[in-house]
């Protein structure tokens, strides 16, 4: 059984139960995540990776969306992407006690579970709004750049310190997420692809394999099976 719940600042709060190892897509965000009494950072995503299972008492984590990260940890961001990291080897062991605390109060908490992680979150830098926003139109980043007031080195460095991985990455995310909306809408892959912005449907099915897993067969079937959740999503799984 899976359930999230939307907090501010783009995060979001989520549980599993009895969930066996998954194929989780890209998302490009980093998740907090609490198995047994042991925090876990799942580094920035770019590409597919293969999850744990559940711990006999479920798993709980925290999933911040791209850009917001870097306020929350204050860590390298680019050093950890596409790893699952323990909290302690990223941060001082008062914030490992910090987080630990507001994750098994969450677990166990009779109020609105996402109060007590809400507490803790803080908003991201506004520049990386305008990094998601036109990111999803596919502008470039000179153009991103020029429009923040930035030269495109400062924005590119900027988007390593932030997000963890580059600009043009984020747009490839983005870029597949609307092709998942697509397919998953009844868009044949052919016409999927060129509304997406894919040179052609071979282009969208090699970018789908390195970011989910899958191919666009295959991702229309597990979204059917599993109609309720959300592409990319650190809860998604298809197997």
């Amino acid at each position: 059984m899976y359930d999230e719940s939307p907090l501010t600042h783009g995060a979001a709060l989520w549980q599993s139960y009895d969930a066996r190892a998954a194929v989780i897509p890209a998302d490009g965000c980093v998740d907090l995540i609490l198995r047994g009494d042991a925090v876990d950072v799942a580094g920035p995503s770019t590409r597919w990776i293969a999850t744990l299972g559940d711990s006999p008492i479920g798993t709980l984590g925290v999933r911040l969306a791209p850009g917001t990260a870097w306020r929350a940890l204050r860590v390298d961001l680019a050093e950890v992407s596409d790893q699952l990291v323990p909290l302690d080897a990223l941060v001082s062991q008062h914030e490992v006690r910090r987080w630990r605390e507001v994750l098994l109060r969450t677990r166990t908490t009779t109020t609105p579970a996402g109060e007590l992680v809400e507490a803790e979150l803080r908003p991201a830098e506004a520049w990386t709004g305008a990094a998601r926003f036109h990111a999803a139109r596919a502008a470039t980043a000179e153009d991103v750049a020029r429009e923040l007031g930035w030269s495109e080195r400062t924005f590119r460095r900027q988007m390593q310190r932030s997000f963890g991985y580059g600009y043009a990455t984020l747009v490839r995310i983005r870029r597949a997420q609307h092709a998942h909306r697509l397919l998953t809408g009844g868009t044949t892959p052919a016409a999927a692809a060129a509304d997406a912005g894919y040179a052609d449907q071979p282009h969208l099915s090699r970018e789908l394999r390195r970011l989910a897993g899958v191919s666009p067969a295959q991702l229309v079937g597990a979204s059917r099976a599993n109609s309720s959740t959300e592409f990319p999503s650190g809860s998604s799984s298809v197997a």
